[in-house]
């Protein structure tokens, strides 16, 4: 009996070395980093996706046969995949980890904990683990973005109506000097 070397199989191509969600198989144990996304790719078309708890990972699916893996929370749970027929085609287990981005810094006072990117400025990135005053006085202070030129509502208003200007004693009307309301 012939016994033949990792490397010359892999030469061969009779085994491959994939990254550990790219292509998915019947189980397992995968990682995936809190806030990033990972591609499976299944070994035949879905027919139902299952995972443990959506707060610790979170599935999207893309196509038949193409799911995104989302680290949601710290902690461990598992993806099941199912074909039209009900038939078992994925088992894994699915460990969502934290790892510190090559630009980002971790601060410890105490028990607390704030993390920082900083590339090229230190700014406040607040992850899951971080304080909880860090992360409520860093999250969801952005408004909202809102693109209202493909629908044809203008993002400035102009009042038409006359106002007083209290240094001349003069009435205006309409926009700011300089300024062409939309559609005219």
């Amino acid at each position: 009996m012939r016994v033949m070397s990792l490397k010359s199989l892999l030469a061969l191509g009779v085994i491959t070395i994939t990254p550990a969600l790219a292509h998915a198989g019947s189980g397992g144990h995968y990682s995936v980093e809190l806030n990033k996304t990972e591609v499976v790719y299944l070994p035949a078309n879905a027919g139902a996706v299952v995972i443990g708890n959506p707060e610790i990972a979170d599935v999207s699916v893309h196509s038949s046969n193409t799911i995104f893996v989302i680290g949601r929370g710290y902690g461990e749970t598992n993806l099941v995949v199912l074909d039209a027929s009900g038939h078992k085609i994925m088992d894994a287990d699915i460990q969502v980890v934290n790892t510190l981005p090559a630009h980002g810094v971790r601060i410890y006072n105490g028990k607390d904990r704030e993390t920082y990117s900083c590339a090229p400025y230190c700014q406040p990135a607040p992850v899951l683990g971080d304080s909880r005053t860090f992360m409520a006085n860093n999250q969801g202070g952005g408004a909202a973005i809102t693109n209202n030129s493909a629908s044809g509502i203008p993002t400035q208003s102009f009042t038409s109506s006359p106002m007083s200007n209290s240094d001349s004693g003069t009435t205006l009307s309409g926009p700011p000097r300089g300024m062409t309301p939309p559609g005219q």
